[in-house]
């Protein structure tokens, strides 16, 4: 009785704290308006609308063909519905209503995810063991908490590496079929992973590696100065272009202290009752 005790009172404790909310940065993590947009030098014209960049990530592609099939790091985004270009000298910026937080509690630091339409390549259309990246262009990445000022940045980004993955449960990486374990778009990739870590792997080990992710750039706040950003900037360098789908926010992590709390006064209650 005393142990029962003793956890309802950690429990309401607990939860005056707020520690069993949920994050609201997970409500809607997907970028909500876009702010600016200039495409740029020797792009598509097709594929110039930016308004593609807001909401989650596509699951599926190649309806427009009508051939679609699930979104995979071998088949990524490529139809105008679903991504826009930016050539040389172009620009994009999207606004998030759930600001980006730089949280070192974060999975591996990351705290926000950009989805591009590079992917790997393979002529082992079975098994898809890895033999190569396509992707188009670099860029350079700034954010501004207020829409005004903005801070880039450290070095360069590229749209190919850690190709979308839209299922956790694919037969093959060209399957026709949609998935029924959907993968999340909001959680990074170990970023300390480099393409040789991909080459020669099969597709199942590729989805393996991802460790329940979608895929994505990731991006960490630190180092900026700002404990927040609510806008997300890219600029295409020289010589280059790309084609993008999708922003996320990362979600900072519950109290797992909260979670495991939660737990032991559900069981508890069960056996009392």
């Amino acid at each position: 009785m005393k142990r029962f005790a003793f956890l309802r009172a950690q429990f309401l404790r607990a939860a005056a704290l707020g520690l069993f909310s949920t994050p609201s940065l997970a409500a809607d993590p997907w970028a909500d308006a876009v702010v600016g947009y200039s495409p740029g030098a020797g792009v598509n014209p097709s594929i110039t609308n930016p308004s593609t960049t807001l909401g989650a990530p596509e699951r599926s592609t190649g309806e427009l063909l009508g051939f679609p099939a699930p979104v995979t790091p071998y088949n990524t985004p490529f139809e105008e519905d679903e991504i826009v270009s930016i050539g040389e000298g172009g620009f994009l910026t999207v606004r998030f209503d759930e600001p980006i937080v730089d949280s070192p509690s974060n999975l591996y630091g990351v705290d926000a995810l950009i989805f591009g339409n590079g992917f790997f390549t393979t002529t082992d259309f079975t098994n898809g063991t890895v033999d190569g990246l396509f992707g188009e262009g670099e860029f350079r990445v700034s954010v501004s908490a207020d829409g005004t000022n903005y801070v880039p940045l450290a070095g360069t980004f590229s749209d190919g590496f850690l190709p979308m993955l839209a299922y956790l449960d694919l037969s093959g990486p060209f399957d026709s079929n949609p998935g029924s374990v959907l993968s999340d778009y909001t959680r990074p990739v170990n970023p300390a992973l480099t393409i040789d870590d991909f080459i020669g792997r099969t597709f199942s080990e590729v989805v393996a590696l991802y460790d329940g992710s979608g895929g994505g750039i990731g991006i960490d706040l630190a180092g900026t100065g700002l404990a927040s950003a609510s806008f997300l900037r890219i600029d295409m360098l020289s010589g280059s272009s790309a084609e993008f789908d999708a922003f996320a926010v990362v979600p900072e992590p519950t109290t797992a202290y909260s979670g495991c709390l939660l737990s032991v006064f559900v069981f508890a209650l069960r056996r009392r009752s």
